[in-house]
């Protein structure tokens, strides 16, 4: 949509370039707003709503919205968000969010899949993690949590490695836990199906809009990441990291426990820390 703007631009009206600016400066709106309601923003009529989005090529401007929509369900951050309202609070607005966030997150979630989980973690030869994008950094990081608890731990690709060769080191009863939150690269779906092909059992933990990946996973974690602010949010996602591993850390008791006073030890020999 927002290309079909810019293309249209020059030959717009100044009524149409009125909602063309309203909608450019906030894509997200277009996906709440009606076209009365978008008529009274641009300060035009409605029958210049409706001629616009002609113009535009949609049937009309439901249709349009529709698009809208469909763009902010990928997460994609032009159609993410929506203008906070004067005078709220934003540190009031965010927290209430994220508290909602974690909620709907963990009622999602199976405790006996949880416990499922925590147990394969401990019992799985070999543990290799995968995320992409912005659910990089959440593989990370419970890549660096069971590695204190555990060893045979690490991520499935190693800086300079092709996806094949990663894959390739898994093996039967090996275990990938996969982040794969929206915004999926466009191969998504056939790593997951690479990954399920060696005998790897597979965690996915994804957002609503996973489609066709869970039918390969062992087990799949749903995540909320959706707000009404720009930007999705992690804080569910990190709560269900987190209960994984406090699970984790249950099902290795004294083995865990064992490995982490290893570890400790040649941090102190080592001088990592502060």
């Amino acid at each position: 949509m927002v290309r079909r703007i810019h293309e249209a631009y020059a030959g717009l009206s100044d009524g149409e370039r009125l909602i063309a600016d309203a909608i450019l400066d906030s894509p997200a709106e277009l996906a709440v707003l009606s076209g009365s309601e978008l008529a009274g923003l641009a300060q035009v009529s409605n029958a210049t709503v409706s001629r616009f989005f002609r113009r535009l090529g949609y049937a009309s401007f439901d249709a349009a919205r529709q698009d809208a929509r469909r763009m902010r369900a990928t997460g994609s951050p032009l159609y993410t968000g929506a203008s906070q309202k004067q005078g709220a609070d934003p540190l009031s607005v965010v927290a209430a969010q994220e508290i909602a966030l974690i909620d709907a997150t963990l009622s999602r979630l199976n405790p006996i899949a949880v416990k499922e989980i925590g147990a394969a973690i401990a019992e799985a030869p070999r543990i290799r993690t995968l995320g992409y994008r912005n659910s990089h950094f959440l593989a990370q990081y419970i890549t660096a949590q069971l590695a204190q608890m555990r060893p045979g731990v690490a991520p499935l690709l190693l800086p300079g490695q092709t996806r094949s060769e990663g894959i390739a080191a898994l093996e039967e009863g090996n275990l990938a836990i996969v982040i794969g939150l929206r915004r999926r690269p466009s191969g998504f779906m056939k790593t997951i199906e690479a990954i399920s092909a060696r005998g790897a059992r597979i965690v996915l933990i994804a957002d609503q809009t996973i489609r066709e990946a869970p039918a390969f996973a062992t087990w799949t974690l749903d995540c909320v990441v959706d707000t009404p602010q720009f930007a999705d949010s992690y804080a569910g996602a990190m709560s269900v990291l987190r209960l994984l591993i406090v699970e984790a850390n249950r099902a290795l008791s004294e083995r865990g426990q064992k490995h982490l006073e290893r570890v400790e030890e040649l941090r102190e020999q080592l001088d990592e820390l502060e």
